[in-house]
């Protein structure tokens, strides 16, 4: 009888362990679970609002890009409308940064390298956000960044043919004597007699099209991305 008392309170006991153990691993896996979520949506927002940021640079990135192409376009035409060019470009370092400068591209990452880094990205398990941020940063960001490295290639041979067989066109630049309508005329003379350096700007101009093009894409697969987002946020 004493035996019989003790092996039952025995089995009661190891009963109650299990499930004080089946509890304790419930409520770990729980707490593991929300951990997860809580870790996920800082994450998920995170990457939105870098995106909206990035979103703010490609719109002006945009706007910028555009106005380049308009003053080549106004530059490379036979009859020079300098009223229009003059809408567009405000000065004669306007004009001078279009010729001699490229413009990078480097939208705001900071966001997504450090989640990148610190493994965070683990956190996402929507396959449509993965894939857009892998085509938004990687493919796409790839194409942009290799139109603007072919620029540098052109910039480079511009630079060269001026300061070659017109150098007084960057003196002119800075002349304080000479105005801005003058300096575009003589421009424009410029580009009209010079084989070589119509040529290069008309090779650039295409750049800066196929530039446009590429940026266009990259911004579609940022609305993709930031459609998702706030898709899932919102029914969290």
């Amino acid at each position: 009888m004493f035996k019989r008392k003790f092996f039952l309170k025995l089995g009661l006991e190891i009963i109650a362990i299990i499930i004080g153990i089946s509890a304790s691993f419930g409520i770990s896996k729980i707490s593991n679970e929300r951990d997860k979520e809580i870790q996920r949506e800082r994450v998920l927002n995170s990457i939105l609002i870098e995106s909206n940021d990035i979103k703010n640079y490609c719109d002006d990135r945009m706007k910028i890009w555009n106005q380049d192409i308009e003053i080549y376009n106004i530059l490379l035409k036979d009859e020079l409308n300098i009223e229009k060019l003059k809408k567009i470009a405000i000065s004669k370092n306007r004009v001078e940064y279009n010729l001699l400068y490229y413009r990078d591209f480097d939208p705001p990452m900071n966001r997504y390298r450090s989640a990148l880094n610190t493994g965070d990205l683990k956190y996402i398990n929507s396959e449509n956000i993965k894939e857009s941020i892998t085509r938004l940063h990687n493919l796409n960001y790839g194409k942009v960044v290799s139109t603007v490295d072919y620029e540098k290639k052109i910039i480079d041979l511009i630079i060269e043919l001026i300061t070659k067989e017109k150098p007084s066109l960057i003196l002119n630049g800075n002349d304080l004597k000479i105005n801005f309508d003058n300096y575009l005329k003589f421009l424009h003379k410029l580009i009209q007699e010079n084989e070589k350096l119509k040529s290069n700007l008309t090779v650039q101009l295409k750049y800066f099209k196929t530039r446009i093009s590429s940026l266009k894409i990259y911004m579609i697969t940022l609305e993709e991305l930031q459609y998702e987002l706030e898709r899932i946020l919102k029914s969290n």
